[in-house]
């Protein structure tokens, strides 16, 4: 495909996300005019995460709860929830306790929105960037500046929030990434929570394409990345995971481990802080990505 066809795809696909988007969004709080999208995106409140470990399984239920999410879009107490289950194949082994609950609580200060809002948004282009920036920590709405991914986000009762940063780039195949990866001490046999990335080719948002870390569970923590193709580019959110409940706590680690994989691979070479993406200071991460090439 050339890069002309290329593009106009992209177009097209923006302008219908746009039509479609600027219906949906008649009467939401944080509307505004040209298909920009006002600071109805910013939530603030509270996030409680309950860990259940037992013999066969690990249960993890969180409910995440805003003001904010009751007067957008009408939900019971302003709540979103969601549980999620993961088999524990060999509990004797696993290095957790076979019995324990574990509950975290702490506040709860993000952007989300529908997937139409988020096209509307997209589609706007420099216009909604403007007033974005005034409430946005920093980061752009802009997915379709960019031929590759630039946000990681959360599905959480059809609402979609913004939780990570894409942090390493590469014009290489996502095969070829990943391979390497996983013949350099890594498995792409992963369990692990769903994240989704914007793919502008589709123009819709997808979970991960492929994923890969240095433990399949990790119940102690690992280096995971998680992986998105399209628009000529492997994008990965890449992190480095605390133990069960697997909570992010380094950005900067994971890209620096991976990028160290690839300087010593091979035909590969990895460049710190090659892109600079401007996508927030999530944690240490310092809104560029690793190249690899």
């Amino acid at each position: 495909m050339t890069e002309e066809t290329h593009t106009t795809r992209r177009g097209l696909l923006r302008l219908t996300g746009a039509a479609a988007a600027t219906t949906a969004l008649s009467g939401v709080v944080g509307a505004s005019p040209g298909g920009g999208v006002g600071p109805g995106f910013r939530v603030q409140g509270r996030e409680r995460k309950q860990v259940k470990i037992r013999p066969d399984a690990v249960t993890v239920r969180t409910r995440k709860t805003s003001p904010a999410l009751k007067e957008r879009y009408g939900y019971e107490k302003g709540t979103v929830s969601k549980t999620e289950t993961y088999e524990r194949p060999k509990p004797q082994t696993d290095d957790l306790p076979q019995r324990d609950t574990r509950t975290i609580g702490r506040k709860w200060d993000t952007e989300i929105a529908t997937a139409d809002e988020w096209k509307a948004a997209f589609s706007g282009g420099a216009g909604a960037a403007t007033e974005a920036t005034a409430y946005s920590t920093g980061a752009s709405y802009r997915e379709s500046d960019y031929a590759h991914g630039v946000f990681e986000y959360e599905e959480t009762d059809g609402l979609y929030e913004k939780t990570a940063p894409m942090n390493v780039v590469s014009p290489e195949s996502m095969s070829g990434v990943v391979s390497t990866l996983t013949s350099n001490g890594y498995t792409n046999i992963v369990v692990q929570y769903d994240r989704h990335g914007f793919n502008t080719d589709t123009w819709q948002f997808e979970t991960q394409h492929d994923s890969a870390a240095t433990g399949t569970f990790g119940f102690l923590g690992r280096q995971h990345a998680k992986f998105w193709e399209f628009g000529g580019y492997t994008s990965c959110s890449a992190h480095t995971d605390s133990s069960v409940p697997h909570e992010a706590i380094s950005h900067e680690e994971a890209e620096q481990h991976i990028e160290g994989v690839f300087d010593d691979a091979s035909g590969w070479y990895g460049w710190d802080d090659y892109y600079d993406l401007n996508n927030g200071s999530y944690l240490d991460h310092d809104g560029s990505a690793t190249g690899l090439f």
